[in-house]
């Protein structure tokens, strides 16, 4: 298949909250690093240090390849699935995902959406891949649903990490097909769950290069530290419902775990 004449659009979508110094200089490495013709799309989760009103009053478009830029203030914290109203209104052909404390480097967005140009079975791409473990997802809490094997890059996989990947927007007039199940939030298995919807409409994911940094990345421990209590109750909730939304769907999904044979 060759690649189009004319680059495919895409939409970046960026969520903040409170974090004016970081999304300042993650939005400056995507007007600066992005060749791909894109809207900018950023998602503020109720800031209270300024942040809606520089947003508001920044305007990137015209500056290289930024053709439409939109920021839509939550007024409170949504969590994750707050990225929803900016997918509905996407009108990419591809949705590009940036935490607001990561920096792309060159090249990140042909790097993520060239996998996806070239063969359209593949439905997304990231960076840093997962396979899934759903014998470890059948006890919640614990971390051994993820297997301790990462594909390399090139690789297919079940998962890539959230913060810095593409994704397939097949719905981009008016109504994206995959969107964030709002069951899942504030901060638990939104991602797992959003990747898997694009494995079950039949496409594919590819673990690509390392195209972002991520200046806060939490471990696991980390991020039930924050809150010991309330993050497992959320962990533990949201594992199950993972099963009991998608555990009958394992063989379907294509998972590269079970094509594998790992245990």
């Amino acid at each position: 298949m060759t690649s189009p004449a004319v680059p495919p659009t895409a939409s970046v979508v960026v969520l903040t909250m409170d974090r004016r110094q970081a999304v300042e200089t993650c939005l400056a490495a995507i007007v600066e690093k992005t060749r791909t013709p894109y809207e900018l799309l950023v998602v503020d989760n109720g800031s209270q240090d300024g942040t809606v009103g520089w947003l508001e009053a920044m305007d990137p478009r015209g500056i290289n390849a930024c053709a439409g830029y939109r920021v839509f203030p939550m007024g409170d914290n949504r969590g994750v699935c707050a990225r929803n109203v900016a997918l509905r209104a996407s009108a990419g052909a591809y949705v590009l995902q940036v935490d607001d404390d990561v920096v792309v480097g060159p090249g990140w967005d042909e790097a993520l959406l060239a996998p996806m140009v070239r063969d359209p079975a593949v439905g997304a791409v990231g960076q840093q891949g997962f396979w899934l473990n759903w014998v470890g997802l059948q006890h919640p809490g614990r971390t051994l649903f993820l297997d301790d094997r990462h594909p390399e890059a090139g690789d297919f996989c079940d998962l890539v990490m959230g913060y810095c990947w593409a994704w397939r927007n097949d719905g981009a007039a008016g109504a994206p097909r995959f969107l964030y199940d709002e069951r899942f939030k504030p901060h638990w298995h939104e991602e797992t769950d959003i990747q898997l919807q694009i494995k079950a409409a039949g496409y594919r994911i590819r673990c690509g290069p390392v195209v972002a940094a991520h200046h806060s990345m939490k471990s696991w421990e980390r991020a039930h530290g924050n809150d010991p209590i309330v993050g497992l109750q959320h962990a533990v909730a949201h594992e199950r419902l993972l099963l009991e939304k998608w555990g009958g769907r394992r063989q379907d999904l294509g998972l590269e775990l079970d094509r594998r044979g790992l245990q």
